[in-house]
């Protein structure tokens, strides 16, 4: 193997550990090591924020301070793709998120199925994330121990301010920690469109 071929692979890798390691921490609540995967001018957008990475960083600390204590959480990226362009990186993935949540009483899991787009740039010989955006396509909620939630529980949620694709997802966003959907970019939507061709013309050396 060539000394080029090396060089791409140890970049590809040091870009998907980083990636990794944000939604590690994301989940473990080391803030700090998060805040470090972005560069200090990094932007975030997710179903429920849009800012810096060191405001992300803040709301998402005080989120699960306000967490049941049973609650859980993971999120777990699949299929990485990274594309690579000088000192310019994409890595998009699949990205599933598993919560647990208790909510009026009741244990759920929650499933939540996205894309990521994590735009890097290398300053200093290092790869760190300039802006972070998620596709969403599509959830669903459960009851932890089957037939444990009454049918009536369901019949009386009201989820119609909410995207039908990701309902539970914004529900739960708002029900146990008050955020209300903000810029979500859905699957197939202008949306999607824009954060797509943002990232290509980026990449090519655009923005």
């Amino acid at each position: 193997m060539d000394q080029n071929r090396l060089q791409l692979a140890a970049e590809k890798f040091e870009i998907t550990q980083v990636s990794n390691t944000l939604l590690s921490c994301r989940d473990s609540g080391d803030w700090a090591t998060l805040v470090s995967c972005f560069h200090p001018d990094a932007r975030v957008t997710t179903s429920w924020f849009d800012g810096t990475a060191e405001e992300f960083a803040k709301a998402s600390q005080n989120m699960m301070a306000g967490h049941h204590e049973k609650d859980t959480q993971r999120h777990m990226i699949n299929n990485p793709r990274v594309s690579i362009n000088g000192h310019r990186a994409v890595n998009e993935y699949y990205l599933t998120l598993y919560q647990g949540r208790t909510m009026d009483g009741y244990e759920f899991d929650l499933t939540t199925w996205s894309v990521t787009l994590d735009l890097y740039e290398r300053r200093n010989g290092e790869w760190r994330i300039c802006k972070r955006s998620n596709i969403y396509e599509k959830d669903r909620m459960d009851p932890h121990v089957p037939g444990s939630v009454p049918q009536s529980y369901y019949d009386g949620l009201d989820l119609s301010s909410y995207p039908q694709a990701i309902r539970f997802h914004c529900y739960r966003n708002e029900r146990s920690s008050g955020h209300k959907p903000k810029n979500l970019i859905l699957k197939g939507s202008p949306e999607e469109t824009a954060a797509r061709k943002y990232a290509a013309e980026w990449l090519a050396g655009g923005r």
